[in-house]
């Protein structure tokens, strides 16, 4: 299978250097863009699955705060509740 980013001898021959230096130049920077983007685009995959797995956790954190706190309040209001009869 021929490689789609290399360019035909033939035509670089037909170019005058200067040209197809540049167009060489140019070609390799793409590639060199098109990693980089394709890295940063895998990273961000990995970032978005570590934040929806980090915002489950945080949560269900919080969902045992508030039963923790929901349990705090029942036992004051018992404690206050018991305290007034008392008086």
């Amino acid at each position: 299978m021929p490689d789609t980013l290399t360019i035909n001898p033939e035509i670089l021959q037909n170019l005058p250097p200067e040209t197809s230096a540049g167009l060489i130049t140019l070609i390799t920077i793409l590639k060199t863009v098109g990693v980089i983007f394709i890295i940063y685009f895998l990273f961000q995959i990995a970032n978005i699955i570590l934040n929806i797995k980090r915002n489950k956790r945080i949560k269900r954190i919080e969902k045992k705060l508030d039963q923790i706190d929901h349990k705090i309040n029942k036992v004051l209001s018992k404690k206050q509740s018991h305290h007034k009869k008392k008086n």
